[in-house]
Order: C-alpha cells, then sequence, then structure tokens
C-alpha cells in the first residue's frame, strides 16, 4: 500500500510529461516532414524569371534597390530588403536563396497543425499539418526564391492569433489581437494581396455568431489600424500596375485552372476534394468537427470541446472563408477592373484546404472500430500519396521551372570563348541571363545601352537595332540569344535584331542550343564584312551569301 502511495506522484509526473511530448509532436512531427520535403533537391532547379528579379534585387546597394522600388515590384519592397540581409550572410546560391522559403513552409505547416488541433482534435490536427506538408503547390513554392511561402506561412500565423483572440475564455485578449494586427501588417508588406484573409476572417467572425461582442472591436481595430498603415504602399503600388498587365481575364477556364492549382493536379482533384467534403460537411467521433481546445490548450475529458456555443471557432467556419473568399474577391475586381488574378497570389489559402482534409481524414478513421478506421486512413492516405509522387518528383527536376537559364549557362561554359559578343533579343532576356553571371558575364553584351542598376530595373535598356551595326561588323564570334518572351510575340525590334545580324555577316551557324524556355545560337563571321552598296536596299548584306537558317521556334511555356 505505501510503495503504491509513494508511486503515484512518480506515476503523475509521467503521465503529464508524456501529455506534453504527445501534444508537441502534433505540431513538430508536420513541421519536420514540411522542412525535410523541402529540403531534397532545393538546389537542383534552376533559377528562372522571377528568380532573377530576386537575385538581382537584392545584389544591388540599398541604394540602389530604393531606385529600383520606385519605378517596379514596390510590392516586393519589404521581401527584397529581409533577403539582402540574408544573400549577405548565406549567399546567392539556389539553395541559398530558396532556405528561407522552405523554412518558412515548416512553420507553416507546424501553424497548421496547431489550428487543426484546437478547431477539430490532435488526430485531426496533426494530419491537416501532414498534408500541407505533402502538397504540391506548397512544394513547388517551397522550392522558389521568392515571398509567397512566407506569406502562407504568416497567414497561418494570423489566423491562429485570431482563434486564440476570439475565444471567450482568454485572459488577455487585446495581446492576442495586438499580435493578429501585426500579422496582418506582415502580411501586407510581403505582398499586398495577402490582406485579403482579413475579409475572409471577418467572414469568419461574422458565421461563428460569436457571443463575445468586443471580438469585432478588437478585430476591426486591429485589423483597420493594419490597413490604414498600408495604405501608403496601396497607392505606390498602384501607380506600377502595368507590371500585372498581361495577366488573362477571369473566365470559367480560369476557375478550374485555381481548382487544379490548390489540389495539385488534375490527377488529385477527387482524392483531395473527397476528405476535404467530409471535413467540412461530416463530424468528428468526439462531438464533430467543432472540437476545440480551452484558452490555455487543456482538452476536455472527451478530447474534444465544442465550439458552435461560443466556445471557439468551428473549423468549417474557419476554413471555408478562408479558402473561397480571397480568389472571389481577386476574380471579382479582375472583372470589374484589369486583370490581377494569378494562382500563387492565393497560395495562403492553401492552409484552409489542408484542414478540412485533415478532419475528413481523422473522419475517416473514426469510422467503426479502430482497425476498420486504420484500414480506411491508410487506403485514403494511399489514394493521395500515388498521384503526388510524380509531381513531387518532378518539380524537383534540374528543368522543373518555366526557364532552364542554368543549361545555357552550362553551354557557354563549354563552348563560349571570352570577349565574343552576345545579342540578347530583348531585355527579358538579359533578365534571365542576369541569374548565372559568372558565365553571361564573360561576354561583350553589344546591345546594352544602360546596365539594370543604372536604369533602375531588371532588364537594362536596349540600344536600337540599328546601333548594333557597328559592335557585329568588329565581332568574329557572335551568340543570339532569345527565351519564351521573344518567341511568343516577338514584336518588330526583336526581328530587326535578327535581322541586323544577318545583314553584317557572312556567317556561318557554328552551333544551336536549345534548352528549356530558350535558345542560344553561336554565329562565326567566315569573311570580311562589305557596306551594303546604293544598289543595295539600306540593311541588306553587300555580297551575295547563303540565307541563314530561320532558328526553330520553341513553344511558349505556359505562365
Amino acid at each position: 500500500m505505501t510503495s503504491l502511495t509513494l508511486d503515484s506522484p512518480a506515476r503523475g509526473e509521467t503521465a503529464r510529461r508524456d501529455g506534453r511530448l504527445a501534444r508537441w509532436a502534433v505540431p513538430l512531427v508536420p513541421a519536420v516532414a514540411a522542412l525535410a520535403l523541402s529540403l531534397v533537391y532545393l538546389g537542383r532547379p534552376s533559377f528562372w524569371l522571377d528568380e532573377a528579379a530576386t537575385l538581382s534585387a537584392t545584389s544591388r546597394p540599398v541604394g540602389q534597390m530604393l531606385r529600383l522600388f520606385h519605378n517596379l515590384d514596390l510590392v516586393h519592397a519589404f521581401y527584397y530588403l529581409g533577403m539582402k540581409v540574408w544573400v549577405t550572410v548565406f549567399g546567392a546560391g539556389e539553395t541559398a536563396l530558396r532556405l528561407p522559403s522552405a523554412l518558412a513552409t515548416a512553420v507553416a505547416a507546424g501553424g497548421v497543425a496547431l489550428i487543426g488541433r484546437r478547431c477539430a482534435g490532435p488526430m485531426a490536427g496533426l494530419l491537416a499539418g501532414l498534408v500541407y506538408a505533402g502538397s504540391i503547390p506548397v512544394a513547388s513554392f517551397a522550392h522558389e526564391a521568392r515571398s509567397y511561402a512566407m506569406v502562407t506561412a504568416v497567414a497561418v500565423l494570423a489566423t491562429y492569433l485570431l482563434i486564440r483572440g476570439v475565444h471567450p475564455r482568454e485572459r488577455h485578449p487585446w495581446r492576442w489581437f495586438a499580435g493578429y494586427g501585426v500579422a496582418i501588417l506582415l502580411l501586407g508588406l510581403l505582398h499586398l494581396d495577402g490582406v485579403l484573409l482579413l475579409p475572409a476572417h471577418g467572414a469568419t467572425l461574422l458565421a461563428a455568431r460569436s457571443k463575445a461582442r468586443r471580438s469585432w472591436l478588437r478585430w476591426t481595430a486591429c485589423g483597420g489600424l493594419a490597413c490604414v498603415l498600408l495604405l501608403p504602399l496601396a497607392l505606390a503600388a498602384h501607380t506600377q500596375a502595368e507590371q500585372v498587365a498581361w495577366l488573362p481575364p477571369p473566365s470559367r477556364r480560369l476557375v478550374w485552372q485555381l481548382v487544379k492549382f490548390m489540389v495539385g493536379g488534375p490527377d488529385l482533384v477527387w482524392p483531395t476534394l473527397v476528405p476535404a467534403l467530409i471535413g467540412a460537411f461530416g463530424r468528428l467521433r468526439t462531438r464533430g468537427a467543432d472540437a476545440v481546445e480551452g484558452p490555455d490548450g487543456a482538452e476536455g475529458p472527451d478530447g474534444a470541446r465544442r465550439g458552435a456555443d461560443g466556445s471557439g471557432v468551428p473549423l468549417t467556419v474557419l476554413t471555408l472563408p478562408w479558402l473561397i473568399v480571397p480568389s472571389a474577391l481577386l476574380l471579382l475586381a479582375s472583372l470589374v477592373a484589369d486583370p490581377m488574378f494569378m494562382f500563387r497570389y492565393v497560395l495562403f489559402s492553401v492552409p484552409a484546404l489542408s484542414l478540412l482534409m485533415g478532419a475528413g481524414l481523422a473522419a475517416i478513421a473514426a469510422i467503426g472500430r479502430p482497425w476498420a478506421g486504420g484500414a480506411l486512413l491508410a487506403a485514403a492516405v494511399a489514394v493521395l500519396v500515388v498521384p503526388s509522387v510524380q509531381p513531387q518528383i518532378d518539380l524537383r527536376r534540374h528543368d522543373a521551372k518555366l526557364d532552364d537559364v542554368r543549361a545555357a549557362a552550362e553551354i557557354l561554359h563549354q563552348h563560349a570563348h571570352d570577349g565574343d559578343a552576345i545579342v540578347y533579343l530583348n531585355g527579358v532576356v538579359r533578365w534571365d541571363a542576369g541569374a548565372y553571371p559568372d558565365a553571361f558575364g564573360r561576354l561583350r553584351d553589344i546591345g546594352l545601352a544602360e546596365d539594370p542598376v543604372r536604369a533602375g530595373n531588371f532588364s537594362g535598356r536596349d540600344k536600337a537595332p540599328w546601333q548594333l551595326r557597328g559592335p557585329l561588323v568588329h565581332s568574329g564570334r557572335v551568340w543570339m540569344m532569345r527565351t519564351r518572351a521573344s518567341t511568343a510575340n516577338p514584336g518588330p525590334l526583336v526581328i530587326r535584331r535578327q535581322q541586323m545580324i544577318q545583314a553584317t555577316g557572312p556567317w556561318r551557324i557554328a552551333g544551336n542550343w536549345g534548352f528549356k524556355g530558350g535558345r542560344l545560337i553561336l554565329y562565326v563571321r567566315t569573311g570580311p564584312y562589305r557596306a551594303p552598296s546604293k544598289a543595295h536596299p539600306k540593311g541588306a548584306p553587300a555580297t551575295p551569301q547563303r540565307a541563314l537558317p530561320k532558328p526553330r521556334r520553341t513553344a511558349p511555356a505556359k505562365p
């Protein structure tokens, strides 16, 4: 009897310790899984056009960065300034530049698990975090040196702070809402479209019918203050709207493409939507999908607390506005004004889908006896994982991005001579090439009138086609580079640059290399240039020469 009494405190302490470990495992396991998946071949894919912009901006002095923001990419200014510090410490290679996105993805996966645990129980939270970690769009942007993975992580943080702040048993709700306001401000600084999370949260509060009326006051005050602080940035960024003039107008096809983007591809539509619908409209075994934790994170005696009675936010009420409202508002704005919708702008809504899927998978696992539920869960997971394997492999290929500029750089390393001339058919091609200065910097850019730093942009300023005549005449080896931008809609200037190269021959094509997103052609002079006589039209060659074969065009990749 005595020994039992003495052992009881020890057993209680062990039980409490095991409980804490189990609670910590819910966010930590998905975070570690997301980080591990994100780090696999993180540096293998080539930089592409958008990442070349990040590299170009962060390689400039701060003063020149501010000049750049005056002309373009003001919406990314905060991200670029933060990455400037990162690049100074860790370098600008593919792995180093993408590592912040991988870390943000891990943080977001842990946050998704925490939200799921509070709103639907530990099992739903753990599964939601793991679903997010393995999501195709999440993995894609974890491998990209852009701000979107960070925006998503901050959106998850803001949502977590909201559900903590609206809980009526929280002792200091204003602290949670103050943090919420800071998160919304950070969200807008990273990307202005992230502020669309705010009306989604407003819809959640409206649908939840919370008894804590002061939650509306706190949400309005903190969220409104963040919007007021972001207003100057929004007004200034509006003057750079021409940067997104290429975006397509909304259509039914665009909506279907959005669905495929969210789930990760056409083969994942039904394997994703079925558990998500179960999570949205089904009920978990432990009091349904309204389960939440108490303010201190403790669970009730049945493993969950109800959220529908004002003690928390139900999962469905939280996730459906988060999933639908930002995209709907952006599409609506694109209908009544200029198109401004792109899939990556609403990446921060993907966690909502993961939360619904986590709740649905947990509901499947709760069907019947434990062995039956476990078998059904394993089958549902297999249906999700199998079609995800190949996309996960593809996004880690060296040519996974729209442009494989590193392949072009390797061609130059092997075949170019120091001092060779190069003609970029337009400025965007030079922008692409700027991602690999070691290779392209060996060549003379004879079409450059003003470099990108002085021009305050990413592409520099090009010479007029007729200004290329002199440098071409005095060059024995000339490289011509084109990419998707100069292939899809070449325009008269691109055509004239090509004509000018041919008119300053005679040349022979010594090499013609294709790479994903573009082509490199090497022209080698076969004789002295002769100025055109009066009998020849201006710009035509003075001596007869064999017409150069027209470079083959590659089909432009879809943005």
